[in-house]
């Protein structure tokens, strides 16, 4: 196996662990009763402004 095959194969697994643990998170913050209002950085993040 070649570095480039096990750095592709390693970026994989890791977008795959990170997507595994935080899917739970985005579930539960989405089904939240309460409204969490503008100051909520999940629902709305701050993007930064074009000059």
């Amino acid at each position: 196996m070649s570095t480039l095959e096990y750095l592709i194969g390693l970026v994989l697994v890791v977008l795959a662990v990170t997507a595994t643990v935080a899917t739970p998170f985005v579930l539960v913050h989405a089904r939240t009763s309460h409204d969490h209002g503008p100051d909520c950085w999940w629902c709305h993040p701050r993007l930064r402004r074009r000059r």
